[in-house]
């Protein structure tokens, strides 16, 4: 099991911060950094180049540069730079001449196969949302997208939906998981430490009966939580009887729904 001491991305951001006196500042001003630092950041004039975010290393003498692909959000594109970022600033990254980031990439987590993927993503998350100043922010807040959308926004932290959902789920005490799909299948899931429960993995169908399902059929989404029968998302004995909320988003743009589900009454003992 990955703990908190594995994570060199953490840790390298953490100091980064520390030694460029960011550790008092919530909302991090990427742009000031890049520009001390002399990274050039460009936009693809190809509508879809294959890539999300790349880091070119052209050579010692000369300045690296970040390639952003065209449509990103604003703060979707702070992430993506900031992951870019990752890869620079990271000295087992720099090996590499150059790094091409896919939406698979963005969000890499520990399971994900992706350990330089993951890593970035991990400096990109403490550069952009500091654990100290998100767990604070985010206490006694729900785990739905009516409460993420504020953490999420230019008043506070200024990234993407996305980051800060998986963000709020990597931090909260609540049992609760971030669930991804795109076409009717679940593209990838994120859990909190306390959400112990089993459900549907990658590649499944989204569960019938669950919001998630309604938002691909083509209902609203809903951004504050819904109860919902548990038996549609979770896999658990009669016997048990936990409360379940649901909370949706849809993202048109990457053509995928997001959903949290929060368990209240965690008093089931299964393992996911």
């Amino acid at each position: 099991m990955t703990t908190r001491n594995d994570r060199n991305g953490v840790r390298i951001a953490t100091l980064f911060r520390q030694a460029r006196g960011l550790t008092e500042e919530r909302t991090c001003n990427l742009e000031r950094i890049r520009e001390e630092d002399g990274i050039d950041l460009a936009v693809s004039d190809l509508p879809r180049p294959g890539y999300t975010a790349c880091l070119v290393r052209p050579g010692p003498d000369l300045p690296c540069g970040i390639i952003l692909a065209p449509g990103q959000s604003r703060g979707r594109e702070r992430f993506s730079v900031a992951h870019e970022m990752g890869h620079y600033y990271i000295p087992t990254h720099r090996d590499r001449p150059a790094t091409w980031c896919g939406e698979d990439d963005m969000v890499a987590l520990a399971d994900s196969g992706k350990g330089y993927e993951w890593e970035a993503n991990d400096f990109a998350a403490e550069l952009l949302m500091p654990r100290r100043w998100f767990m604070t922010d985010a206490e006694g807040r729900d785990p739905a997208f009516h409460d993420v959308l504020e953490l999420a926004s230019p008043a506070m932290y200024d990234v993407s939906v996305t980051a800060a959902a998986i963000r709020f789920v990597g931090v909260t005490g609540e049992a609760c998981a971030l669930v991804c799909a795109r076409s009717g299948a679940i593209e990838w899931v994120a859990r909190s430490e306390a959400f112990r429960y089993r459900i549907p993995w990658c590649g499944y169908p989204v569960p019938p009966g669950s919001l998630a399902r309604g938002v691909v059929n083509g209902e609203e989404p809903n951004e504050l939580p819904e109860a919902l029968d548990p038996y549609v998302w979770l896999e658990v004995e009669q016997q048990a009887t936990p409360e379940l909320f649901e909370s949706t988003l849809s993202i048109p743009s990457q053509g995928q729904v997001l959903s949290l589900i929060w368990v209240v009454a965690d008093d089931a003992d299964d393992e996911w």
